[in-house]
C-alpha cells in the first residue's frame, strides 16, 4: 500500500522559518548553524596518527578482536598465514578493487591448492546465491573504509559487490584496514562520508558500524561470544602511510 505526503511544504516552510530562514517560503539551503562547543570534534580530535592506532589496539583487547599489523607489500602473505593458522576452509571476499592494489589476488589463486575454496561477492549473481555462499563460508575478507579508534568500530558500506551477509554470515570476520582511514571517532567517519554525497558521489544503500566479533550479554549478564554472528574477527592493519 503506497501512502501519501501532505503539507510537505508548508511543514519544511516552517522548519526553515526556526533555523533563522528569513523567507520561510524560500527553497534556499540553511546554513548550518556554528556551535559554541564541539565537543564530538574535540575528544581525541588532536591525537596523532600513531596515538589513534594505540588506542584502536587498546580497545580491541576489549572487544575481544585481534590486530595484526603488516606493511602493503607483505599484508598477503600475513593473511595467508592468519588463514593457515586458523585452519582451511572456504573464503569469500568482497569485490573490491583494494585486493588488487595490495596484491592480494595471486595469494587467494595459491589458496585453492591448500584446501580453501575462495569465492568474490558476485554482483551478477542472485542475491540468495551469495547469501547461500556466505552462509557456508568459513571466511570473510573485506576492507573497511574507515576505523574508529575510540570503540575499535570498522566503517563499511553495502554496494554490488559487498553485501550485508559477507559481515554477518561467515564464522570467521577478517578486516584489511588502511592505517590511513584511522580516525578518532564516529564524527569523522560521517562527516567524510557526507562530504562524498555533497560532492557529487552517490549515497551508500547501507552503512555498518561493526565493533569485532558478535557479543551478547542478554542471559544473566554472561558474556557469550559468537551467539549471532561471526565468532572470531581480525583486524589486518595495513601501515599505508
Amino acid at each position: 500500500m503506497k501512502g501519501t505526503i501532505s503539507h510537505r511544504e508548508s511543514f519544511l516552510a516552517h522548519i526553515r522559518k526556526q533555523l533563522g530562514g528569513k523567507d520561510s517560503s524560500s527553497s534556499a539551503p540553511i546554513q548550518r548553524p556554528a556551535w559554541q562547543h564541539q565537543f564530538q570534534w574535540e575528544t581525541n580530535g588532536l591525537m596523532s596518527k600513531e596515538e589513534l592506532v594505540e588506542q584502536l589496539k587498546k580497545q580491541c583487547q576489549r572487544i575481544h578482536t585481534r590486530v595484526v599489523e603488516t606493511t602493503p607489500e607483505e599484508a598477503p602473505s600475513v593473511l595467508r598465514l592468519l588463514m593457515t593458522e586458523y585452519g582451511e576452509g572456504s573464503v569469500i571476499t568482497a569485490a573490491d578493487h583494494r585486493f588488487e592494489q595490495y596484491g592480494f589476488h595471486p595469494m587467494f589463486d595459491s589458496l585453492q591448492h591448500e584446501g580453501f575454496s575462495v569465492t568474490n561477492w558476485d554482483a551478477e549473481a542472485s542475491r540468495e546465491e551469495n547469501i547461500r555462499l556466505a552462509e557456508q563460508a568459513a571466511y570473510s575478507v573485506v576492507f573497511s573504509d574507515y576505523t574508529l579508534a575510540e570503540s575499535g568500530t570498522v566503517v563499511l558500506s553495502s554496494h554490488q559487490g559487498q553485501g550485508r551477509a559477507l559481515h554477518f554470515l561467515p564464522m570467521m570476520y577478517i578486516v584489511c584496514i588502511e592505517k590511513s582511514t584511522v580516525v578518532p571517532r564516529m564524527i569523522q567517519a560521517v562527516s567524510a562520508l557526507n562530504r562524498s554525497v555533497e560532492e557529487g558521489e552517490q549515497a551508500k544503500g547501507a552503512i555498518h558500524f561493526i565493533s569485532g566479533p558478535s557479543n551478547s550479554a542478554d542471559i544473566e549478564m554472561n558474556l557469550v561470544v559468537g551467539v549471532h554472528g561471526p565468532v572470531r574477527a581480525v583486524y589486518l592493519l595495513i601501515d599505508d602511510e
